[in-house]
């Protein structure tokens, strides 16, 4: 995934919003724009667009940034009657394109940063889905900023004047983004933890520290920490705990493997931990855990 990062101070800021409706058998224009990012928002129906060469298909709940200065088209019409949402914006300070966000890292206040602030960033995918329960609350801020309908059923561009001060559609502006990196964040973060788990899951007996899953994900720890605890409820570190301790109640079933052998083959170099773990998680011993479990019956 491609992601657009723009470096701040200064914000980006609002051109214009919009709505469209096309019809079926409509097709996107053929244009490249100046010092001006489109964000397309699809509600329903679908639109067929091509990025200098890549093409890309918006389906509802949807969302795509086209950048400034790159060509960009439709490359077959519509399917259906499709209805999206639009905005023109742009930035006077830098931005960069990466295969992953860039992660904001907080550092603590000091008395040299009470008159400039640090630069920081804001990480948009450049296509991507917004999460449903985004879907109401994004399509009304849109629906608030827009200044433009264009309906080709009724072949009319129509404008409208501002009915709120520059600094609130700038203010809409904004909450929109955010909405666009909270979805994203929650996508993102789903994806990392899970993929956390599977590595986890495959590769219990190994150790992993914070730093390691940091650099083999691409993100600062506490950011890992965060993805995980949210899907999870506990810490990457307590995650693998968890799936060691639970791999090691199934050893226990079979009487023939002894507690040092189990907690060597779960990850564990020193066995007194590994009771002392498995006694913390259940309330008993692994020596415990195995008497009360029921005997295998044999046929």
């Amino acid at each position: 995934m491609l992601y657009i990062n723009f470096s701040c101070p200064p914000l980006p800021h609002l051109i214009v919003g919009g709505n469209s409706l096309f019809r079926k058998g409509d097709i996107h224009e053929r244009r490249v724009l100046n010092h001006t990012f489109d964000l397309i928002f699809v509600s329903t129906g679908a639109l067929y667009l091509e990025e200098n060469g890549q093409k890309f298909s918006v389906e509802p709940g949807q969302f795509l940034i086209l950048p400034p200065d790159n060509l960009h088209k439709g490359y077959k019409p519509c399917a259906a009657d499709t209805a999206f949402s639009w905005i023109h914006f742009y930035t006077t300070g830098s931005y960069s394109y990466s295969e992953s966000p860039i992660s904001y890292v907080s550092t603590k206040m000091n008395k040299h940063k009470y008159y400039k602030k640090d630069t920081f960033y804001i990480s948009l995918p450049q296509y991507g889905t917004i999460d449903k329960s985004f879907h109401d609350v994004l399509k009304s801020l849109m629906d608030d900023i827009s200044q433009v309908k264009i309906d080709k059923y009724q072949n009319e561009k129509l404008f409208y004047s501002s009915t709120i001060s520059q600094i609130q559609y700038q203010q809409l502006f904004l909450k929109i983004l955010t909405l666009f990196c909270d979805s994203n964040e929650r996508s993102e973060e789903k994806d990392v933890a899970a993929e956390i788990y599977d590595l986890f899951t495959l590769n219990y007996q190994q150790n992993f520290t914070l730093n390691e899953l940091a650099a083999q994900y691409a993100f600062h720890p506490a950011h890992i920490i965060r993805c995980v605890k949210n899907k999870y409820g506990i810490s990457p570190l307590q995650l693998l705990l968890s799936i060691r301790l639970n791999k090691a109640k199934q050893l226990l079933a079979d009487r023939d493997k002894s507690v040092n052998g189990i907690a060597a083959s779960v990850g564990f170099s020193d066995t007194s931990y590994f009771c002392k773990q498995f006694k913390k998680a259940t309330g008993m011993t692994p020596v415990e855990y195995r008497k009360s479990m029921a005997p295998v019956k044999s046929e």
